[in-house]
């Protein structure tokens, strides 16, 4: 059966329990054991970008608790490669095998076990006993936080070969005759790496298996690529240009010229000595006199209009960040290479090749007589805190997997205190020692809102999150980015778990922009036609961006997004407010301070946080008897 590549990366990995048809057994369903892929390494992918936040993501699962013996976390050292199917036809891309190979006759209920898949033929599913075309698979398996799986076998008991199952008694059981006796062997097994005792389950349940994957913008052409591959120093000044001390033309003059600009000849230093030599030259000639040597290199430094220092623009990070600096230079430059990350990403969809700009939408929607006034917009945007939105096209999104874990994603959920639940990697790459990760570009359109930060920061007060001597000047664009850069910690929020109550600020920030984007999705999904599970989410804290995006190849050619935007934009942020205000569940929802299927939970393959940190509480005034709060959209 045909699969698309992004469902691949998601639902078809190594190592995982699938359930499909067989063509070739009249419909029935089987369940196999993923093995291998057919694949090659995917170009056009500037693989330091996405190494370095796998590398982030990994480190944090360590700080969680969590085992993560099976990577290399070196910077220096490449540590992972990417690749992608094959696609040649008449071949496979994906490969598995059949398992488990214990099967049972649901008439008679006896039992078998095979040795290997290569066995299994159109005989095995008529039953030997009884002769009925009524065998079944029994598709269930162990598997353990600590990686440990195995596919289920038949008990051992000492001189017993027959034994019979019945699914409706018991899961966990089978029988065997001994005399006149009918007796139990229970489907247990201890495993062998931590000494758990694991009973079986569902093969394909999803506890039995949680990739971890990432969505990731990638760069927009090799240009944004050689710069990013520069290292701190152009990690530093992604970060000025937001605090905007950073034009966007010179931005794009940086990129034009990257060797350049990053040149020994470019640096403070050099640039100086070339002006002193060329001043003491027009000294000696009479043209400059000697009183006058400081002024004239100085006046020349000023006004070359082709200069464009790193280095001072390396210094203004330093100075915005000083307190950082001074008090751990590591972990500056370790919060910098995330921060900057996100930042990136952010210019990426900001500056995309081609937008529809929020002028163009309120005029298009006048055009088909569908607002009055431009106002209208501008008031329900002031109302929601959306401070621009615009439809970003061509965007190119990596969706990567690069391990998984087993009955938990989080080692702070982890119960069993014996077995420390391990970050599985996937195999080696060929002739390396770099670890596999599993992706699919995918080209697509999407919405970015863009949140006023300032509100955020004024919502947070008014829910006592932040005290009043915390307040930034809010009249100070540049002092409000300052606050959130210094307040809200993005470098602690993961993919696999919740945001720690230690980080309070960051917790509250990040519930609101996830449950905003769930908000804006469910919608979004309603007016354009998209299914929900067509419909994904990438947040960007550091900028207060929620960006929602076609996940399938209808959404684009279709333009599904962009028409919504284009002819029913206003219509669109009503219809978020009105439907989201309430849930079918209420008071049972409202009540357990948490979001339901019924309003803000979406389907995981649309959640990049496996549906954490929600709640309609973060964007209306709820109260109750267990708590209060102040809704955003409300304040």
């Amino acid at each position: 059966m045909k699969r698309s590549k992004n469902q691949a990366v998601y639902k078809f990995l190594p190592e995982m329990w699938v359930s499909e048809k067989s063509e070739s057994d009249g419909g029935r369903t089987v369940t196999a054991k993923i093995t291998n892929w057919n694949y090659q390494k995917m170009e056009g992918v500037y693989e330091s970008f996405v190494e370095s936040e796998i590398k982030r993501q990994i480190r944090l699962f360590a700080y969680r608790g969590g085992d993560t013996s099976l990577y290399c976390l070196d910077d220096n050292i490449q540590s992972f490669c990417i690749v992608e199917p094959v696609c040649n036809e008449g071949f496979p891309d994906i490969v598995g095998q059949l398992s488990p190979l214990v099967f049972y006759c649901s008439s008679c209920q006896s039992s078998f076990e095979l040795l290997n898949a290569n066995q299994v033929d159109k005989y095995t599913w008529k039953c030997k006993k009884c002769g009925k075309m009524t065998v079944k698979q029994l598709q269930m398996a162990y598997t353990c936080a600590c990686g440990y799986a195995q596919p289920i076998k038949i008990p051992y008991v000492k001189g017993i070969s027959d034994f019979y199952y019945r699914p409706n008694e018991t899961a966990y059981k089978m029988f065997y005759k001994s005399g006149n006796m009918t007796k139990p062997a229970e489907f247990v097994q201890i495993c062998p790496t931590c000494s758990t005792r694991l009973v079986p389950d569902n093969a394909i349940s999803g506890k039995n298996y949680k990739p971890f994957t990432l969505r990731i913008i990638n760069l927009v052409d090799d240009k944004s690529g050689t710069f990013f591959e520069k290292g701190i120093e152009a990690q530093k000044i992604i970060v000025v240009k937001w605090f905007g001390k950073l034009t966007q033309e010179n931005y794009e003059y940086i990129l034009d010229n990257v060797e350049l600009v990053f040149s020994q000849s470019m640096r403070n230093d050099a640039q100086r000595k070339e002006k002193e030599e060329y001043v003491r030259a027009l000294i000696e000639i009479g043209l400059v006199k000697e009183e006058d040597f400081e002024t004239a290199v100085n006046s020349m430094l000023s006004n070359d209009a082709n200069k464009v220092s790193v280095e001072n623009y390396v210094s203004t990070c330093d100075s915005i960040f000083s307190k950082k600096k001074n008090k751990d230079v590591y972990k500056y430059e370790e919060w910098i290479r995330h921060y900057s990350f996100k930042l990136m990403q952010y210019n990426t969809i900001k500056y995309a090749k081609r937008i529809i700009t929020l002028e163009d939408s309120i005029k298009r929607q006048i055009e088909m007589e569908f607002i009055d006034l431009p106002e209208e917009v501008f008031e329900i945007n002031k109302k929601l805190g959306i401070i621009n939105m615009q439809v970003s096209c061509d965007i190119q999104i990596i969706n990567c997997t690069y391990g998984y874990t087993r009955r938990v994603s989080d080692p702070k959920n982890n119960q069993n205190k014996n077995c420390r639940l391990k970050l599985c990697a996937f195999d080696k790459a060929k002739n390396s020692n770099a670890n596999l990760v599993y992706g699919a570009k995918l080209n697509t359109e999407g919405i970015l809102f863009e949140i006023s930060q300032r509100k955020i920061i004024e919502w947070l007060f008014s829910n006592k999150v932040i005290r009043e001597e915390q307040l930034p000047d809010l009249e100070d664009e540049f002092a409000v980015k300052q606050w959130f850069a210094e307040y809200v910690h993005s470098d602690m929020i993961s993919i696999f778990g919740e945001v720690d109550q230690g980080e309070l600020i960051t917790k509250n920030v990040f519930a609101l922009l996830h449950s905003m984007a769930h908000a804006f999705i469910k919608t979004a999904g309603e007016m354009s036609g998209l299914s929900e599970t067509s419909l994904t989410e990438i947040i960007i804290v550091e900028s207060a961006s929620i960006f929602i995006y076609a996940q399938t190849s209808q959404g684009i050619p279709l333009g599904a997004l962009s028409g919504l935007v284009e002819t029913s934009y206003a219509k669109f942020l009503k219809k978020v407010y009105d439907d989201s205000r309430n849930c079918i569940f209420d008071p049972i929802c409202t009540e357990k301070d948490t979001a339901c299927l019924a309003c803000l939970i979406l389907p995981e393959v649309s959640c990049n946080h496996f549906n954490s940190e929600l709640g309609r509480k973060y964007l209306y005034n709820i109260e109750n008897e267990n708590f209060s709060s102040v809704g955003f959209w409300e304040i």
